[in-house]
């Protein structure tokens, strides 16, 4: 029972049909290139527990062993000292606050960088989705092509036989027919790219598809990219490094606590007197502040201030390019809905004249040329018809895109 389970488990997930959005779904789970974004983010978040523990004391053990010669009264011959020292940081000037605010931010970024990564490879799948659609709706058209041409080249062969027909039109019927055959082959080749990039993309296979559409566009509010943000979040994070470096120009309050237990050997001895102690402990508070160092923390924080407006300067090019692309989107979508209905009026018209030139063939009123370019006309139509509904799907998913929005919401 087990074995026929196994023998039939891989035919039953490779039979099924999978939807536009479980395709998007199962990519956000297991695409490796989300999956390394998302250990990005806990790396970051691990980052930010450091930057917290700075806060809190230190703690340290240490010993050490020495051996002196020739020994005298105070300095014996062989010393052993152990030591256990609390530090504590009273004040930084701002230091472990600006780098717990830098290290939240790059993880705010981290976050922003997923999420303009998961809405990219949505867009990825969209396309591959419906470019695969146009492959096999070519497919199609090709294949009824090849169909009628097939019956096409045995009637005028009967014909031929008849004495009704010359060589030459089945010789230009059959090179047709060959030639269809060949673009066939191209198609199923694309075919065949487009499952395999979008098996690559989704970790599903694809060979049945269940069909997908976006909602049509309408009060969609624009919003800035997850990408833009996360170049917001980056420049605050370089600005908090920047202050992070300031802070050593501010005074550094430090209180430490040091015991220590010692034992001697190899002593030199004087009556009457013990000048050696066995433990000690110790309080120290410094303060020390940075007077001069020739600008080189000035200078380092400075520089560090000019990444952040290159970075500025960048997020103003890209909330502009943002917005046009998105005034662009809206157009192209207006462009595509007038090409559709003009390929459905093409396609029409194509399926009258050839349905009309086919009775007229059939019985010798025109010649194979007239019918091969009217059916050549109706397989072009029916191909760009198909073609222009699934770039509009494609349109709608790069408008919803450059909206600020993720196209995965708005699919039905």
């Amino acid at each position: 029972m087990r074995i026929l389970l196994g023998l039939f488990l891989p035919l039953t997930i490779f039979a099924q049909s999978y939807s536009l959005t479980t395709l998007v779904d199962n990519a956000n789970k297991e695409n490796k290139l989300i999956k390394a974004k998302e250990i990005s983010i806990k790396a970051k978040q691990e980052e930010v527990k450091a930057a917290k523990s700075a806060y809190w004391p230190t703690v340290d053990i240490g010993a050490n062993q020495s051996y002196i010669s020739p020994s005298t009264v105070v300095n014996p011959g062989e010393i052993s000292a152990a030591y256990a020292m609390v530090n504590v940081e009273i004040y930084d000037g701002g230091r472990k606050s600006a780098l717990l605010s830098a290290k939240r931010y790059e993880e705010e970024a981290a976050s922003f960088e997923k999420s303009a990564f998961e809405k990219s490879i949505t867009l990825e799948i969209v396309r591959n989705y419906y470019g695969l659609q146009k492959h096999r709706a070519n497919i199609g058209a090709l294949e009824e092509r090849s169909t009628e041409l097939k019956e096409q080249i045995k009637r005028v062969k009967r014909f031929k036989v008849a004495g009704l027909a010359t060589q030459e039109e089945v010789d230009k019927l059959q090179a047709e027919y060959d030639s269809n055959n060949y673009a066939m082959a191209n198609a199923k080749l694309e075919l065949l790219r487009s499952e395999k990039n979008l098996q690559l993309l989704s970790g599903l296979p694809v060979k049945r598809l269940k069909k997908s559409y976006f909602q049509e566009p309408k009060n969609v509010e624009f919003e800035i990219f997850e990408n833009i943000k996360m170049l917001q979040a980056n420049a605050n994070a370089i600005g908090e490094n920047a202050n992070a470096i300031n802070a050593g120009y501010k005074p550094q309050v430090n209180l430490s606590d040091t015991y220590n237990k010692y034992h001697y050997d190899d002593t030199v001895s004087l009556p009457g007197f013990d000048l050696l102690e066995d433990e000690q402990n110790s309080l120290t508070i410094s303060v020390n502040m940075r007077l001069f160092d020739n600008g080189r923390m000035s200078k380092e924080s400075e520089s560090v201030k000019y990444q952040k407006l290159a970075l500025l300067s960048e997020i103003e090019y890209a909330e502009n390019e943002q917005e046009m692309n998105f005034h662009l989107s809206q157009k192209n979508l207006e462009t595509i809905r007038t090409r559709l209905k003009s390929a459905k009026s093409a396609l029409r018209a194509a399926k009258s004249t050839y349905d009309a030139l086919k009775e007229k063939f059939e019985v010798g009123l025109i010649d194979n040329i007239a019918f091969l370019d009217a059916l050549t006309q109706k397989t072009l139509a029916q191909s760009r018809y198909k073609e222009t509904l699934y770039d509009y799907e494609i349109g709608k998913s790069i408008y919803y895109y450059y909206a600020g929005k993720d196209p995965k919401e708005f699919i039905r």
